[in-house]
């Protein structure tokens, strides 16, 4: 209140073991991370909702805070940004994502996040832009990948609860890329070990994270000879950012001239109107959360129920699980008269999203079509090149280099690949359980067991080797379907 002190350490003493004698009957409880509390939930500039007489405060010492805040009003912000995202599925979505952040607890649903991948100027950026105004300044909410691992553990900690928008996923390390996307998803830091070697408390949270780019985590990926596993796929779920009206991320233009006009107007709109929906929105949840609580799990069930096919895999549903919370958030948004969207168009929109992420990621098991991935790889690269004929013929005098098995012929005519044993384990499962792939392969007819029914393998006399041996033997089905959905 405007003390004046002199700077001597026996003052400045003196002052601090006054302040600790003086009594006080009124508590304030400190925090130092942001979302939810008990009751509350807590931003960096204010508390939303009240726990009995205890005044929640956030503290923290980071440099760096999330950027919220507030221009305009709700409903300069709902006749532009809100009404001119409605019939675009894309952007419907994005807004829905931030909606869905402060639900994650009450849902009881694990993070993740949502990639749009698409080619220059097609509108990803936009669709950021769409979903930060929710809650701030958009052109300091959309943050970039281009970062270390412990600067996004920072990012994440600071949006727990909530929504952080990463700009152009090809920007960060491909090596660090899929370790990014886990960290993110499962909520914790890297442990680390203090000067005394003991372990320091592991900063965790809780969030959505939202996401684009000109190519796929895979993709990049590929880039260092790495395949990502299906839980890193999973954990950041691939969506095209072209909704298919042949108009990039938009189907809709409401009356403006062309889709780089309308993605214009968006951002321009979302500079001077943001903040006002994710206000009133906290306070709408805050003030239901025990409802919520209740209606959350049983509205994500209905909406996994609807659009989940039967004969699809769990790790399936687990994705729908994510974007039927979406889906849930944005018809909350539009029940409590917070966009200028029609009813329905919310879990429309997640719909539609959901159907392009399965159609791109296939109904099955993901390590399974890996696997068949794989071999039918090494077969197309390998088939004439590394297998030489069992019965001679006009390749018996053809040189094979480096070789992987040997080829016989059918009476139908088809083309059996005898592949040696230790071949097959180090090179055409190579990065995967070889178990895993016998049974995948045994499972879809491409790989022939004994006849015995109790070997994987069949012996057979080759060229060249005076005993039998054990190959596995992979036929002719490994080219059926060459185009299926299932590969």
């Amino acid at each position: 209140r405007g003390l004046r002190i002199s700077g001597g350490h026996k003052v400045k003493e003196l002052l601090l073991a006054y302040l600790k004698i003086w009594p006080s009957e009124r508590r304030v409880r400190c925090v130092d991370k942001l979302g939810w509390h008990g009751s509350v939930y807590v931003t960096p500039k204010e508390t939303v909702g009240a726990n009995g007489d205890e005044l929640t405060v956030f503290q923290s010492d980071a440099p760096l805070m999330p950027a919220t805040g507030c221009a305009g009003t709700l409903e300069k912000w709902r006749e532009t940004v809100g009404a001119w995202s409605a019939g675009n599925s894309r952007a419907v979505f994005s807004i829905s994502c931030a909606a869905a952040g402060p639900l994650l607890a009450l849902a009881g649903a694990e993070g993740g996040g949502f990639h749009f991948r698409g080619g220059t100027s097609t509108g990803k950026t936009t669709l950021l832009h769409v979903a930060a105004s929710v809650f701030g300044p958009p052109a300091e909410a959309v943050r970039s990948w281009r970062t270390t691992s412990n600067a996004l553990e920072g990012l994440a900690a600071m949006h727990n609860d909530g929504l952080l928008v990463l700009d152009e996923l090809s920007q960060i390390d491909p090596d660090h890329a899929a370790e990014a996307a886990y960290m993110l998803a499962n909520g914790h830091a890297k442990s680390r070990a203090n000067r005394f070697g003991q372990p320091r408390k592991t900063t965790t949270w809780r969030l959505l994270f939202l996401s684009s780019g000109e190519e796929s985590l895979a993709a990049l990926m590929r880039q260092t000879r790495r395949r990502p596993n299906p839980g890193q796929e999973l954990r950041l779920a691939d969506l095209p950012a072209e909704a298919g009206a042949d108009m990039g991320v938009f189907e809709e233009l409401h009356e403006h001239e062309s889709p780089a006009a309308l993605a214009l107007a968006i951002k321009d709109a979302a500079t001077k109107f943001h903040g006002t929906v994710g206000r009133e929105w906290l306070a709408v949840v805050v003030k239901n959360r025990t409802a919520l609580a209740e209606q959350l799990p049983e509205r994500i069930r209905e909406f996994c129920t609807d659009h989940v096919p039967l004969e699809a895999a769990g790790q399936v549903e687990r994705v729908a699980r994510r974007f039927a919370l979406v889906a849930a958030a944005g018809k909350l948004l539009t029940t409590y008269g917070l966009t200028a969207w029609p009813e329905g168009m919310a879990e429309q929109s997640a719909a539609h999203c959901f159907r392009d992420w399965l159609a791109n990621y296939g109904g099955g098991p993901r390590e399974s079509l890996n696997v068949k991935k794989q071999v039918r790889l090494f077969f197309e690269m390998h088939g004439d090149s590394r297998f030489e004929p069992v019965d001679g013929g006009d390749d018996s005098r053809r040189v094979t280099i480096n070789r992987a098995g040997f080829w016989r012929l059918k009476q139908s005519g088809d083309r059996e690949f005898l592949v040696l044993r230790e071949t097959f384990r180090e090179e055409v499962c190579e990065g995967i359980d070889h178990t895993h792939a016998v049974k995948v392969l045994k499972e879809s007819g491409w790989l022939l067991p004994d006849p015995d029914g109790r070997h994987n393998t069949q012996q057979v006399r080759l060229p060249g080797i005076t005993k039998k041996t054990r190959c596995y033997v992979i036929g002719s089905k490994l080219w059926e379907g060459g185009g299926d959905d299932a590969i």
